[in-house]
């Protein structure tokens, strides 16, 4: 039995496009076509949110990977190059200093930007895909991706708003009330988890916290009740939940 007809991708099977499997013009034009499908259809969901990296980003990303991919392909055909994955395996790690730039910890002790990170090396996964030729796991891939992106986040915060544990930044009047707000939380049987004084507001005159705690209530816990209730104490001005 034919090795080559057991790899083929099932896509270019049912088609009978063969030309897609081989290194030539219409296929490498199609592979790039493709590539700024994949990475756009991300891009654009992570764009709509005003992410760090957008439609432009991912499509280069996703473009970058199977130019990588193709590249070796190229060299391991033209040189008899043992190791065919060696610039794969490059994209993979190299991916890694565009995703760090795009995690920051905010002035609230939040951190944001690592599903936009996940996305970035996932997307250069799908060029890796696409440049090796294997485009029904490439597309079906996206449309996995773009639901995980734009479907999950509902569920996720359905299932954080309802959990027992919130981390909370809090600003109250000044040092003193603290000690009047830790006993408060526990009096509604809450458990302090930490407290950390938040340094980037020093300057500001305002007594600023971090603060995670955890219900030992039964009952189901609603976040935005219960930083309303928050709110309606003379001496916080300001409370939000982090995320």
């Amino acid at each position: 039995m034919d090795i080559l007809a057991l790899i083929s991708d099932p896509i270019v099977k049912l088609l009978k496009w063969h030309w897609l499997e081989q290194i030539g013009i219409p296929s490498i034009l199609f592979r790039l076509f493709l590539a700024v499908l994949c990475g756009g259809a991300i891009g654009m969901e992570r764009a709509k949110k005003h992410q760090a990296a957008g439609l432009r980003t991912y499509i280069i990303v996703c473009l970058g990977s199977v130019i990588a991919m193709m590249t070796n392909e190229f060299l391991t055909f033209a040189t008899n190059m043992a190791d065919s994955a060696r610039i794969a395996a490059q994209v993979i790690s190299g991916i890694g200093f565009l995703g760090a730039g795009t995690i920051l910890v905010t002035s609230r002790n939040q951190i944001r930007g690592l599903t936009t990170a996940a996305g970035l090396w996932a997307c250069a996964c799908l060029g890796l895909a696409i440049g090796t030729g294997f485009y029904t796991l490439a597309i079906f891939a996206t449309i996995i991706i773009v639901v995980v992106l734009a479907i999950l986040p509902k569920i996720e915060s359905y299932i954080t708003y309802c959990s027992k544990k919130i981390s909370i930044h809090i600003e109250f009047q000044s040092n003193e009330n603290l000690k009047e707000f830790v006993g408060y939380v526990r009096s509604r049987n809450f458990k302090i988890l930490s407290i950390d004084n938040n340094q980037a507001y020093l300057s500001s005159g305002l007594s600023v916290y971090t603060i995670s705690l955890i219900s030992l209530d039964k009952n189901k816990l609603f976040h935005k009740d219960l930083l309303q209730d928050f709110l309606n104490l003379e001496y916080v001005n300001y409370a939000e939940e982090i995320y």
